[in-house]
């Protein structure tokens, strides 16, 4: 079965490297082999502050053998 998993991260040298870390551990921890990788950049508001960049990260992957 395919499946989607997404990542939300603030687009800065920072939010990158803790993303890039959170994916490498979520792809080792659950062996996963990532089938397409889509992402998207945009601005996300936080209790009505100002504008942030952010990332989106989306993986597809196949998890028909966990079954």
């Amino acid at each position: 079965m395919r499946k989607v998993q997404t990542f939300i991260g603030k687009s800065n040298i920072e939010g990158l490297h803790q993303m890039d870390v959170h994916i490498s551990e979520w792809i080792r921890r659950n062996k996963v082999i990532p089938l397409l990788i889509n992402q998207f950049s945009g601005q996300e508001r936080h209790h009505g502050q100002n504008e942030e960049p952010i990332v989106i990260t989306s993986i597809w992957y196949d998890d028909s053998d966990k079954a």
